[in-house]
């Protein structure tokens, strides 16, 4: 299939989640916060999700994170429509790597969906 054929709708999404140094309990709760929104988001969307990444404990203010460098290389090796996040600071917290992040999708013609942007204002649920 050429390039012309193809649209990223018919293409499988893939995920982001990351969170910040903290304790387990709050990391794991956090995970599942971001995943939640990110399934809730991808099912309104109608995408169908491939893979997730998962960096638990990093700052975003560095690129030394091993899933988002198993994103990275992913998306350069396979055709993904969307990588969707919960909000954009997951990917990275600091505008150059936010640049850098942004160009390598943008070249592998991946689209960034913003969970957040497709799920209205968060609501406690209980």
């Amino acid at each position: 299939m050429s390039a012309e054929d193809w649209s990223p709708s018919d293409l499988p999404a893939v995920s982001y989640i990351r969170v910040a140094p903290t304790t387990t309990d709050e990391a794991a709760h956090e995970v599942e916060r971001q995943r939640a929104q990110i399934a809730l988001a991808t099912d309104r969307l109608g995408l169908r999700m491939a893979d997730e990444f998962v960096d638990v404990g990093y700052s975003g203010l560095s690129m030394d994170r091993p899933d988002l460098r198993r994103l990275l290389d992913h998306v350069a090796a396979h055709r993904v429509g969307y990588c969707v996040v919960a909000t954009r600071d997951r990917l990275s917290e600091d505008p150059e790597h936010m640049a850098d992040i942004d160009e390598t999708l943008d070249d592998a013609l991946v689209a960034i969906v913003i969970a957040a942007d497709h799920t209205g204002p968060e609501q406690d649920e209980g």
